[in-house]
């Protein structure tokens, strides 16, 4: 059960999720559909599998209440994004590290990007500072809800944030940000605790862009 965070939120953060055509409890439903996923993990299981059913629901409801809205479904290279209606503006799911929603910390992702996310970072290359500017509006920019779990004793804690990277190349981990919009944690009762040091691995289809 989630057990707090609305009321952290600020007229700051609304404002900046609104640029992007975004609310708050478009990045809720997405997260809360990954932690009752990786709830549902069985307990002999691949030691992945809630990591996996994580990112798979988060990724599929995200997309599910965005489209709602007039968003569309985007499977470039199977890339599992989803694009605002009028923006060229795209967002996916990403793993981040501790540092995932403290504002000035340096945020990386848990793993190395593969050729299709790396591709589509290319186009936040120019206008890293504007998010909406027209001589560039048939590129995408590339956002991502990022997402960090944590047991903290019974609970589990998923820290949270919406970027824009810089353009990372294939093969490297994502640590440079444009734009970083951090929120505050989102906090769940009791859950069980996840298995492996390091928490829950996620995912980067690696895809060979068509020519």
């Amino acid at each position: 059960m989630r057990m707090s965070n609305a009321t952290e939120l600020t007229a700051e953060h609304h404002a900046q999720l609104a640029e992007l055509g975004l609310r708050v409890d478009h990045l809720d439903e997405a997260i809360w559909a990954g932690v009752d996923a990786r709830a549902s993990a069985p307990p002999l299981g691949p030691t992945n599998g809630a990591g996996l059913l994580d990112w798979i629901h988060r990724v599929g409801r995200l997309r599910e209440v965005l489209v709602a809205e007039g968003w569309t479904r985007v499977d470039k290279w199977n890339a599992g994004l989803v694009q605002h209606p009028s923006r060229p503006v795209v967002l996916g799911t990403l793993q981040g590290n501790r540092h995932t929603g403290t504002p000035g910390a340096p945020l990386r992702s848990d793993y190395a990007k593969g050729p299709a996310i790396a591709a589509l970072m290319r186009g936040n290359d120019r206008d890293q500072f504007t998010l909406f500017d027209s001589l560039h509006a048939h590129e995408w920019k590339l956002w991502f809800l990022v997402t960090y779990p944590r047991q903290e004793g019974e609970r589990l804690v998923v820290l949270r944030e919406v970027a824009q990277p810089e353009p990372t190349p294939q093969g490297q981990v994502v640590d440079r940000w444009a734009h970083r919009i951090t929120l505050p944690p989102l906090v769940f009762g009791p859950l069980p605790a996840p298995r492996g040091e390091h928490g829950p691995e996620n995912v980067d289809v690696t895809v060979t862009p068509r020519r």
